[in-house]
């Protein structure tokens, strides 16, 4: 395994790369619009890339007119990224490839709400995907997703309902094995979730967008123009105290997977499979719609807090409450734009998330945002 700082690539080769990761493949033509390059220099560029094995050449393209042209893309297993995501339940690991395979994945089921016993698994399984990581991969980094807020003391400390005295003992930048000699990016969960969702996801079609994070809690990321708005401490976007847990109805109805967890173990005495639950959404359940209709109630409140302060172009709802139940939410809420008298401002689009997120490649993705996409 390789640091990608050894590499020593000059920043029109880290273009050319992103440019791939972001087309999949793509002619020298083509790269020569999209980077700026001129042909020449572009010509330069890619063959030493291709010598350094970094890239390689595919079949040929007919065009209308002139020659074929010939592919570009990154070479299989070539660029690699590790991810760490530290949840209540699991710890996972994993290593993405920038062609777009999933080279590695481990999953830790259990109770890790204490900082010791999560930061033990999580360098064990991060040992274990680097023995087998390839031999000649470059290493972009480690991304780590973690839940809380951040504060900046001795280093960057991290704020966790769970577990705080256990985790304000943890320097984050430090906490991982330091023989793995590479760089380590640590964010929320809410803006690993939304940056993963520019650099793979459909938030790339737009020039700011602010995505709800719908997990154990609630949290979210906000991007605008293709940068993360971190804040001061790192914390902006951090929107679960427009969600309170401090009535008994709030938490029962809070949009998250703990709020409809608690409901149908209060209604059923126990939570019904996804499948279960979209077809009781298409059949109009009377108590599950109930729990749909407060929560949307809630999450309102909080999006339009979020269209008045940031003003995104979209909203997208995504975390691990699944599909069916986002895209039944989405249905209930009907945003507010800013308004005098009878003039209305712009909404913004607002979109759910296909797939339940994926925090383990997320955050295996923070080292391309960083390190490729100059976040």
């Amino acid at each position: 395994m390789i640091p990608l700082k050894d590499m020593e690539l000059i920043p029109s080769e880290i273009m050319v790369i992103r440019e791939l990761h972001k087309s999949k493949q793509a002619s020298r033509a083509e790269l020569c619009k999209l980077t700026q390059l001129s042909p020449q220099s572009l010509t330069r560029l890619t063959k030493k890339l291709i010598d350094n094995g970094l890239i390689v050449e595919g079949d040929k393209r007919t065009k209308q007119r002139g020659q074929p042209a010939i592919s570009l893309s990154i070479a299989a297993s070539k660029f690699v990224s590790f991810g760490i995501a530290i949840e209540y339940d699991k710890v996972t690991c994993s290593i993405y490839a920038l062609d777009g395979e999933q080279l590695f994945f481990l999953k830790n089921n259990g109770d890790y709400s204490i900082a010791k016993s999560a930061i033990e698994v999580a360098n064990n399984l991060l040992q274990v995907a680097i023995s087998q990581c390839p031999e000649q991969a470059v290493a972009l980094g480690v991304g780590v997703s973690v839940s809380g807020f951040f504060k900046k003391q001795n280093g960057l400390r991290l704020i966790s309902r769970t577990d705080m005295e256990g985790w304000l003992d943890v320097d984050l930048i430090t906490f991982l094995t330091p023989s793995t000699n590479l760089p380590v990016f640590v964010e929320n969960d809410g803006s690993t979730s939304a940056l993963g969702q520019l650099v793979s996801g459909m938030g790339g079609e737009f020039e700011s967008f602010f995505q709800v994070l719908m997990t154990q809690g609630i949290g979210g990321g906000f991007i605008q123009n293709g940068q993360l708005v971190r804040g001061f401490n790192g914390n902006a976007g951090e929107v679960s105290h427009f969600f309170p847990l401090t009535e008994t109805r709030q938490r029962l109805y809070r949009p998250t997977e703990e709020g409809l967890n608690k409901f149908c173990q209060e209604r059923w005495g126990n939570t019904p499979s996804d499948e279960e639950l979209e077809s009781m959404i298409m059949a109009g359940e009377k108590d599950l719609d109930e729990w749909i209709t407060n929560a949307a109630i809630y999450l309102k409140q909080g999006l339009d807090a979020i269209i008045a302060i940031l003003d995104p172009e979209a909203i997208i709802l995504a975390g691990r409450l699944p599909y069916s139940i986002r895209l039944a939410l989405s249905k209930k809420i009907m945003l507010e734009g800013l308004y005098y008298g009878n003039e209305y401002g712009p909404k913004p689009n607002l979109l759910v998330d296909p797939a339940k997120t994926d925090l383990s490649n997320s955050s295996a993705l923070l080292p391309v945002a960083y390190q490729l996409y100059n976040l």
